[in-house]
């Protein structure tokens, strides 16, 4: 397989957007609302359908907001499609892919390379940037070489990177973040952002908040950093009125929003699941890549999709962007949304 050169012109993403909006996302013929509402359903029912799969189950995407269900039978596709769902013959099932992309996780020490699930094209997609060393560059391939079609290689030029920079929202003498959304733990409210931020220490300021201090900070591995909110709870919305009542996993080919302090409101697609991304200061695990426009001094913003909350931004370059899910972040520190 010839791998695919995609030329990138990277920046580094850290600090980060405090509950902001874009526009949403829409289709021609429904309101961002209505389409908001029509790619939760379909997500809804496509998982429950791939879910009563089991094993013939390759997973799902959404295509112009519509739910695929990828199948490896026959016997699968006819069920998908008595459910009134779209079907779609693939060699991989999503089980299949997940452990390819577990045992690339085994590679360590790779910095400039990631690897997720593209359900879309039924392959763990390995992005190798040219800022990679060649023995990195050479072992990450002959890693992906041994699984054959369930793989694809993609080399892009540029480099992925973590930094400071030009935040607004909160700030202390080590640099400017932001955070993603309001939360609360035993009913006390809390900050949550990105881990590459909290890691910083000190004592954050900023809008509303003052004297807010770290009490949870991990990254790398997750990208997850929660701080006190001293000055009492803040909404569970983004601050165009937007409400943020859930928590949700990103579905492959969803239309997703996103704010930035930098580079304001925005939309993209989310491109792939479950990725380890092998950023200089070590490996973020499950991240969702997307291709949202984000840019210095975005990280640590919302990713969301309607009231759906998905993730945090971490980073990554001016094609993709990569946030680390909300689900998991609420999960282990023991989070409800505000």
């Amino acid at each position: 397989m010839t791998p695919r050169k995609t030329a990138l012109k990277t920046f580094a993403v850290l600090s980060a957007a405090a509950l902001t909006s874009g526009l949403c996302a829409s289709a021609a013929t429904a309101s961002p609302l209505a389409f908001a509402e029509m790619q939760a359903h379909a997500i809804t029912n496509a998982t429950q359908v791939a879910g009563a799969l089991g094993a013939a189950s390759g997973g799902v995407y959404l295509e112009n907001g519509k739910a695929v269900v990828n199948v490896v039978d026959d016997a699968a596709a006819q069920k998908v499609t008595e459910a009134g769902l779209t079907a779609k013959k693939v060699k991989h099932t999503f089980a299949a892919l997940t452990g390819v992309k577990n045992q690339l996780d085994a590679v360590k020490n790779v910095p400039q390379t990631a690897w997720g699930i593209d359900t879309k094209t039924n392959q763990v997609v390995v992005k190798v940037y040219d800022a990679a060393s060649k023995e990195t560059s050479d072992k990450v391939a002959a890693a992906a070489a041994k699984y054959g079609d369930s793989v694809r290689v993609e080399h892009r030029t540029g480099k992925l990177e973590l930094h400071i920079a030009d935040g607004d929202a909160i700030q202390n003498d080590q640099g400017r973040c932001s955070l993603g959304f309001n939360v609360t733990r035993g009913g006390s409210p809390f900050l949550l952002t990105a881990g590459h931020c909290t890691n910083l220490g000190g004592t954050w300021a900023g809008g509303d908040v003052s004297g807010a201090q770290v009490v949870e900070s991990d990254c790398p591995g997750a990208d997850s950093g929660l701080l006190t909110r001293p000055n009492g709870s803040g909404p569970g919305e983004i601050n165009t009125g937007q409400a943020i009542t859930s928590a949700a996993e990103p579905t492959v080919g969803e239309q997703i929003q996103k704010q930035g302090s930098t580079t304001g409101g925005g939309s993209g697609e989310v491109t792939s699941v479950d990725e380890s991304v092998n950023f200089d200061v070590g490996v973020l695990n499950h991240e969702f890549g997307t291709t949202a426009h984000t840019d210095h001094g975005d990280s640590g913003g919302p990713a969301y999709d309607g009231s759906k909350g998905l993730g945090t931004l971490s980073g990554g370059d001016t094609v993709t962007s990569y946030f680390y899910p909300l689900t998991l972040e609420l999960q282990a520190y023991g989070l409800e949304l505000a």
